[in-house]
């Protein structure tokens, strides 16, 4: 297989937007990278440069240690997996898998052979004979990415492959495609805008917005040491709970008070907030550190002081909303627990030393 690396990137349309800006990227031979973000990023436009489907306006591509730039998407032994498929629909299921092979004039024995063991790993064996019409959209998905597996590219790119496919299709798909990048131990970049996919799929992950990297991280890193705000808000679900103010000191003791009023006081673990200059601070907190097990445990951590709005109840799982102050709190709790109800007012336990603090001015994490 291959690496890929992306050197000072730049994407700049005839109408002045810039769709990627600056981007510095080094996937490892083997590596499933993800690209993340809201539409618009860039993320799908960097896939489409590596593939070579649109022109960089700067920098470099280097697949397998040589430039692409100019380089034809043919000659980049590269496949791509599309979002709609992009299947041939007068074509059987073996001549649509079969049709980039035959264009590189490939036996006729080898072409089968390649296709047959491709359905048998893809579990889609007994379609071959079918159309594209008569197909279910994650058997369609299925016969995309056995099409990809025949060539034997040196990397595969997958924008959005399983958006347009029901939960449950997509959770089978997300679980048979991490399969795949086990068993074919092939370099894997793949575009989503689904922050769950990205989490459960990637080996790195690359968090964009407006065209330019926020962070590029593992994922249990990226969850726990997100480098900005954004990155803090985009990952997790549902989205941390974000708090505007300063910290204080009184009798000894420090504290975190947001511009409406709302005071917690911090742990001695949060040593780093110690010092001064901290008057002009966001403090992030993910839902499941409210009123969670875990920070009930601890007598001594502060508790946020609100009504309930809304429940959802999920399972082994429940949100809940609340209104303090001028602010929409999330908390996620366990099922089992305390009961609650809409309308009351309740007092939910903060697991401050998981909070996380970032600069009001930059977005940075402290």
């Amino acid at each position: 297989m291959a690496e890929v690396i992306l050197k000072n990137v730049k994407k700049v349309y005839d109408n002045k937007n810039v769709a990627v800006n600056d981007f510095n990227l080094e996937i490892k031979d083997k590596e499933f990278v993800v690209f993340v973000g809201p539409s618009g990023c860039g993320k799908s436009t960097t896939l489409r440069m590596i593939a070579g489907l649109e022109e960089i306006t700067s920098g470099t591509i280097s697949i397998d240690g040589k430039v692409v730039n100019e380089v034809l998407p043919k000659d980049r032994n590269i496949a791509m997996v599309f979002q709609n498929y992009a299947l041939y629909p007068h074509m059987s299921v073996f001549e649509n898998m079969a049709f980039g092979l035959k264009l590189r004039k490939f036996p006729k024995k080898e072409i089968e052979s390649s296709v047959k063991s491709a359905a048998e790993i893809l579990g889609i064996g007994d379609l071959l004979n079918r159309r594209p019409g008569a197909l279910s959209g994650g058997q369609r998905q299925r016969v995309a990415v056995g099409r990809a597996i025949v060539r034997k590219p040196s990397v595969f790119l997958f924008d959005e492959p399983l958006s347009n496919l029901d939960a449950k299709l997509r959770t089978q798909m997300r679980t048979e495609i991490k399969r795949l990048h086990s068993s074919l131990n092939a370099t894997m970049i793949y575009v989503t805008h689904d922050q769950t996919e990205a989490m459960t799929m990637g080996d790195r992950i690359v968090v964009m917005k407006d065209g330019f990297i926020q962070q590029v991280a593992e994922p249990l890193e990226l969850y726990n040491k997100p480098a900005n705000k954004f990155t803090a808000g985009f990952i997790g679900m549902p989205q941390m709970n974000f708090f505007y103010g300063s910290i204080i000191n009184s009798g000894g003791d420090r504290f975190f008070k947001s511009d409406d009023g709302i005071s917690l006081k911090l742990g001695n673990d949060l040593t780093f907030l110690s010092g001064s200059g901290y008057e002009n601070i966001i403090m992030g907190i993910r839902p499941e550190e409210i009123g969670s097990l875990t920070a009930k445990s601890n007598s001594t951590n502060p508790v946020i002081k609100g009504r309930i709005d809304v429940i959802e109840p999920l399972g082994s799982e429940i949100y809940i909303y609340l209104t303090c102050g001028k602010h929409e709190i999330i908390s996620r709790i366990e099922s089992g627990g305390t009961s609650y109800s809409v309308g009351e007012t309740v007092e939910l336990p903060v697991n401050i030393g998981k909070a996380h603090f970032f600069d009001a001015k930059t977005e940075n994490r402290l």
